[in-house]
């Protein structure tokens, strides 16, 4: 197949999918509006619009200008399949383009987050939804968000996760410390500051617990997270190790004894990192979200605390650190759970699948 993807060159999701659907054989390519920031494994057409993809939502109206490029480069290219990621910007570029018979995958905030701030983001998500021949969500949980906004049915096409990168033999420390810890963006929607406040606690109130910290990401919140960390003594056991890569990734995770994902936005719409970290063995702390849940089965492979609640996380790092049997059945349960669910070419088949079928009623 010639397969089109409009989305951005720089997301690792992008490049996953163009990773996996370049090695089946088929000639992919990408119509960005940011320049891929390393190797992706596809042609990229990238549209510069003057605009970055921090500006403000007014500003970002520069995408638009973009449509009679994005028309002449489809024709010219006379895909199969056109794969549109994310149903803002990018899903409206398409809708204003004129495209014909394109698939739309919606990824969270542009569902949760771009329709709650006025009635013409409203307005704009519909028009998206309305123009798209196919619906594509990563989660159930997203969705059953997106259906407020359109009557049309979607496909559930959850993140799949690579279990020979994300191995519990990464696991190689011999120490006896108990090392929890996250790889997010350090952002306040994925809870941080409630890792760091409930970390000072089990120190303040357990310090028999060798407790140590790891915590993975870049954000705009960065530096108020390290004047937290600071204010509340945990310097000398949390250990910041800004943005990392896949392959990184893997090793924390593995390397982890306790996962921790207390995320407090509903536009965590899919708990990619949570399936990571259950892949790894590793056991898993979450949050009540909808799409964290989604990605664990409660109870058998994950803890689930109420979101933002500090007390009851301090709660469950100290039960998995009292319980170490049960920190294995969890790591043990998780990973069997993603094999089932989740392992990534189980996943990309059934989108090759549905692409398949699609390809077959419609032509461009």
């Amino acid at each position: 197949m010639k397969i089109v993807f409009l989305a951005p060159a720089n997301s690792s999701h992008t490049k996953k999918w163009c990773k996996w659907f370049s090695g089946r054989g088929h000639q992919v390519t990408v119509i960005s509006l940011t320049p891929p920031d390393e190797d992706i494994a596809a042609k990229v057409h990238y549209l510069n619009s003057g605009t970055g993809s921090q500006a403000h939502d007014w500003q970002k109206l520069g995408y638009l200008t973009q449509c009679r490029k994005v028309r002449k480069l489809v024709a010219e290219l006379q895909p199969d399949i056109i794969n549109v990621h994310y149903a803002t910007s990018y899903g409206t570029l398409a809708a204003l383009a004129g495209l014909k018979h394109y698939i739309l995958s919606v990824w969270g905030s542009d569902v949760y987050d771009f329709p709650r701030k006025s009635w013409l983001h409203k307005k704009m998500l519909q028009f998206s939804f309305k123009r798209a021949g196919r619906l594509f969500s990563t989660s159930q949980a997203m969705a059953d968000e997106a259906a407020k906004y359109t009557d049309k049915s979607f496909d559930i096409t959850p993140f799949g996760v690579d279990m020979e990168l994300f191995h519990p033999r990464r696991r190689n420390r011999q120490d006896r410390d108990f090392v929890i810890g996250t790889v997010k963006t350090l952002s306040p929607k994925y809870g941080i500051a409630t890792l760091l406040k409930a970390a000072a606690k089990v120190r303040q109130k357990f310090s028999d617990i060798p407790l140590k910290i790891r915590i993975a990401g870049r954000g705009s919140h960065e530096a108020e997270y390290h004047a937290l960390a600071t204010k509340l003594g945990l310097n000398d056991c949390l250990t910041w190790l800004g943005f990392i890569s896949q392959e990184e990734a893997a090793n924390e995770w593995a390397n982890f004894d306790c996962a921790i994902i207390p995320s407090e936005s509903e536009s965590e719409s899919f708990g990619v990192s949570a399936v990571e970290a259950q892949s790894c063995g590793c056991p898993v702390i979450i949050s009540d979200i909808p799409g964290l849940m989604e990605a664990t089965k409660p109870g058998e492979t994950s803890t689930v605390i109420p979101r933002g609640n500090v007390d009851e996380l301090v709660e469950a790092i100290v039960k998995l650190y009292q319980k170490p049997e049960l920190r294995k059945k969890l790591g043990e349960a998780g990973r069997a759970y993603v094999r089932e669910n989740y392992e990534l070419n189980d996943c990309f088949a059934k989108v090759e699948k549905m692409f398949y079928n699609w390809m077959k009623n419609n032509s461009f």
